[in-house]
């Protein structure tokens, strides 16, 4: 897939299939992954993981064949979770110490209220179709009607009119399609802004909503001006905005939780793969080729950090010692502090990562490619410093 936590290349199922018992890789095809448990798998930690959390005391990370794992105060070992599907979960998100919410492939979306323990399918590519169905129906139907209304007197108002009934139209005809063919729509970031209000994203800009805690789901992708269908990869949110980041530099907010968005003007032209607001209220953005872009003034306007190494950006956290840490592909991991300078090292393992926590010694816990990196401190690993550029 697109976004780097969703893993394009073929080695997340070739890594995974190694690792779980061979019933699972023989008799789980196809669609069969969106209601098949997630297999117990003794080496779980060392599976491809996602995305990595907290949730009260407790951690939790997802990744592959459904696999949820979470350990307690930074116990060991991890401990795998009661999981009703097998997909690729991409991303995982709280709202309190029990309640959460895991996106992934074929469009399902997994809840817990049992601190990651146990979980839930409250939504499968299947049941999407159809809301994309539902939805994309009524609004064609609903700016039919509005055209055949106009009178000619505005213009403008007209055009407006007939490119959003040609973009609803358009989606509707996918929905249609999707329905002979199956579900591939993958979401690919989830974020809980309460117990109640839960926003994805995924791929050829789904977005979807629920203001019910996940007991139904709404559709918005007509809600954000994204014509041509680009991926939506990562979600952010402070006290007044929800953050939204995706491919060709796309980046948008929302001052009402996702009902309506604003485009803002990007400090770059490739693909996003992770928003996040740090303690300070800045505004991070990274992604492809080593660029990370700093706001502090909620997206209106953005510094630029950029790597040595040009490799993907994948996820940022805040740092113990102040300003931010980041991971990325080829095994990086950089320390931005908080005049704007980078510390930059990098893994032994050269593996992708893909998320990571700070722990409340100081250590910092890593997923990726290899599974669960643990790393005692930062500064173990030979380090280069870049300045940030204006």
């Amino acid at each position: 897939m697109i976004k780097a936590t969703a893993y394009a290349g073929a080695f997340v199922g070739a890594a995974m299939h190694a690792l779980l018992p061979a019933a699972q890789a023989d008799t789980v095809t196809d669609y069969e992954v969106i209601y098949a448990p997630a297999m117990q798998a003794t080496k779980a930690p060392k599976t491809v993981l996602t995305e990595i959390t907290y949730a009260g005391d407790r951690t939790i990370a997802v990744g592959d064949y459904g696999v949820i794992i979470y350990r307690d105060n930074n116990e060991q070992p991890w401990q795998q979770a009661e999981v009703p599907t097998s997909v690729l979960f991409t991303s995982v998100d709280f709202a309190d110490a029990n309640q959460g919410w895991a996106v992934g492939h074929h469009g399902v979306i997994a809840a817990t209220t049992d601190g990651g323990k146990t979980w839930q399918r409250q939504l499968d590519g299947f049941e999407y179709i159809q809301l994309q169905k539902t939805h994309f129906e009524n609004l064609v139907a609903e700016l039919t009607a509005q055209q055949d209304e106009l009178d000619g007197s505005d213009p403008d108002a007209e055009e407006a009119l007939y490119v959003a009934l040609d973009n609803a139209a358009f989606a509707l005809d996918m929905a249609l399609i999707a329905e002979e063919e199956g579900p591939t729509k993958p979401f690919l970031d989830v974020r809980a802004l309460s117990s109640q209000v839960i926003l994805a994203v995924g791929a050829y800009g789904s977005l979807i909503r629920s203001t019910d805690g996940g007991a139904s789901w709404h559709i918005l992708d007509n809600y954000v001006e994204n014509p041509d269908g680009f991926h939506f990869n990562a979600l952010a949110a402070d006290n007044d905005y929800v953050y939204l980041a995706g491919e060709s530099g796309q980046v948008f907010r929302s001052a009402d939780q996702g009902t309506t968005w604003e485009t803002l003007d990007s400090p770059y032209y490739g693909s996003f793969f992770g928003l996040h607001v740090d303690a300070q209220g800045s505004l991070w953005i990274v992604g492809l080729r080593g660029n990370i872009f700093m706001s502090t003034d909620q997206g209106e306007s953005f510094t630029q950090i950029k790597l040595e190494d040009t490799v993907n950006i994948n996820a940022v956290v805040d740092a113990a010692a102040g300003g931010v840490y980041l991971v990325g592909n080829a095994g990086v991991i950089g320390w931005v502090n908080q005049q704007g300078d980078i510390e930059n090292m990098t893994h032994a393992s050269g593996a992708a990562l893909t998320d990571l926590i700070t722990n409340k010694d100081g250590s910092l816990t890593v997923v990726g490619q290899r599974g669960v990196i643990e790393i005692p401190q930062f500064s173990s690993i030979q380090q280069t410093t870049i300045t940030k550029e204006q």
